[in-house]
């Protein structure tokens, strides 16, 4: 089960949404609390966490990534296997995701990789997200 959230988002109180991942690839795996995205075109992990994970990213293809604040983020590209749990359920899939040198406070998952397999449902007034896997979902 996903730790608390430790810094809440100060709009809503002590509410805060976060998601429970775990990318990986056979030689390691890490378990990492992930903020989910909607409006994020990549899914995008820091460079020291693929190290972690044993991924050598020297050779990866390369990409930029623009944010909210408009900067270009450099990113390398790995397939991984990302698990998704809520402690109750879990879904495993291969997923293209960015990493990136850029310091992150936590990872994110947005389209590509990650929403681009699931359905979700914004329930503001439980301040909660609801997944689900749709058709193009290609895991267990």
């Amino acid at each position: 089960m996903p730790p608390p959230h430790s810094h809440p988002g100060w709009p809503l109180g002590s509410a805060a949404a976060r998601v429970f991942s775990h990318p990986g690839r056979p030689q390691g795996s890490w378990a990492i609390d992930s903020l989910l995205d909607s409006g994020a075109d990549d899914s995008v992990f820091p460079e020291a966490f693929g190290a972690k994970i044993g991924l050598d990213l020297r050779h990866a293809p390369q990409g930029r990534a623009t944010g909210a604040t408009l900067a270009g983020v450099p990113l390398r590209y790995a397939q991984v296997i990302l698990r998704l749990t809520d402690g109750r359920e879990f879904r495993e899939w291969p997923a293209w995701v960015g990493f990136t040198s850029v310091p992150l406070t936590y990872p994110m998952l947005g389209f590509a990789g990650f929403l681009q397999f699931f359905n979700a449902y914004l329930l503001g007034d439980h301040e909660e997200v609801e997944l689900t896997v749709n058709r193009l979902y290609p895991g267990s």
